[in-house]
């Protein structure tokens, strides 16, 4: 009996070392994808982790102190959560190891994958660490003023599960819950949060709608349509830190609006990055379908084709910057489109140099704002 314990231990053991081994090895390679940026942009956002880090910490305050502001802090607590499931889609390949899952089914019981999903889950889910950390440190005082943050941990739980194993119910939980923080009611955040946990825990009974646009692929509108339908990810995630620069802004405004020119080019260089970058896919698009527009006689124009979607992009993050600092500036709407194009064109040409023009005139536009 102790024999087979020992064997089964050291089974388990070898195949934790595996997926752990597999895990780090899908995480290299992730991060050998953004040498498509530069090497310089990397440090760029290096240099930025502690700015990154304190914004996090700031919000997570907002979280938990939200008595006097509640939907405020619902819609921070709706924003993390939906950080948080953007990131561990990242990463969600590597948790399962999804390229050889069947073949580990035929080595071990279904019960070992799903331990291991969910240790590697806990060690890619950095926001609920940092929620842990905040947590132990709280007083007795605080936790009888923040009861909802409890609820607010095990959403951050739950939903992780939810990324892994329930995708689809995980999308429209957010559609539900974002229509949930924008209703013009006062009510405790506690309830916030509750409703958070039901409408996630009703969007598990949805049943999952199977909906394929019929587009021409010979049209080239209709060709772009298709393939942001089909690989919408490109979208989803950059929205997601779309709405996290518009979110970070607003806090930091609320905290030091004397710097708020600052924070307003800090926002706009990202907003060009984040819809810049989109050429990168777009690039990579025209390659791999030049030759079948060639054929029709429509190289040309699917050639300008590909600038378009991240000019568009650009365009509606653009009235969403001003909606948020309150102003509008034709001038400054004509510099941040008339920046996307060149940070394409770089990227289309000379895409080791993408980092390196985007920091520069990032560091211009900010010695600009900081002498006027």
């Amino acid at each position: 009996m102790m024999a087979h314990k020992k064997q089964l231990f050291g089974q388990y053991r070898a195949f934790m070392a595996y997926r752990y081994q597999a895990y780090t090895t899908q995480l290299k390679q992730l991060l050998l994808q953004l040498k498509s940026f530069g090497l310089l942009f990397l440090i760029v956002l290096g240099s930025s982790v502690l700015g990154i880090v304190f914004t996090l910490l700031l919000g997570l305050g907002k979280i938990i102190d939200s008595i006097d502001a509640p939907q405020y802090g619902a819609q921070m607590a709706w924003l993390y959560l939906l950080l948080q499931s953007v990131m561990l889609t990242v990463v969600k390949a590597a948790i399962k190891n999804s390229s050889q899952r069947t073949f580990q089914l035929t080595l071990v019981k279904k019960s070992w994958l799903i331990v291991m999903d969910l240790k590697l889950l806990l060690l890619s889910h950095y926001l609920l660490v940092v929620s842990l950390v905040i947590a132990v440190n709280l007083n007795i005082s605080q936790w009888v003023r923040a009861p909802h943050f409890i609820v607010f941990i095990l959403l951050q739980c739950a939903l992780g599960v939810l990324c892994l194993y329930k995708s689809k119910a995980l999308t429209y939980g957010f559609i539900l819950t974002a229509i949930w923080v924008v209703i013009p009611i006062n009510i405790n955040p506690l309830i916030y949060q509750c409703g958070f946990l039901a409408l996630f825990t009703l969007s598990l009974f949805i049943t999952p709608l199977s909906f394929t646009p019929r587009l021409s692929v010979n049209s080239l509108l209709g060709f772009w349509l298709l393939y942001f339908a089909h690989y919408s990810w490109v979208l989803v995630w950059r929205s997601t830190f779309l709405i996290c620069v518009f979110m970070a802004s607003r806090v930091l405004l609320q905290e030091r609006f004397d710097l708020a020119a600052i924070f307003s080019m800090v926002s706009l260089a990202f907003l060009v990055l984040l819809s810049s970058s989109l050429q990168f896919d777009c690039s990579e698009l025209f390659k791999r379908y030049r030759l079948f527009f060639t054929m029709q006689n429509k190289q040309s124009v699917f050639f300008f084709s590909q600038f378009i979607p991240s000019l568009i992009l650009q365009f509606i993050t653009v009235i969403g910057f001003f909606t948020l600092f309150k102003s509008f500036d034709f001038l400054l709407l004509v510099f941040s489109l008339t920046w996307c194009l060149l940070q394409q064109y770089i990227a289309v040409k000379k895409p080791r140099y993408y980092g390196l023009v985007w920091m520069l005139i990032t560091t211009m536009l900010l010695a600009y704002a900081a002498y006027y």
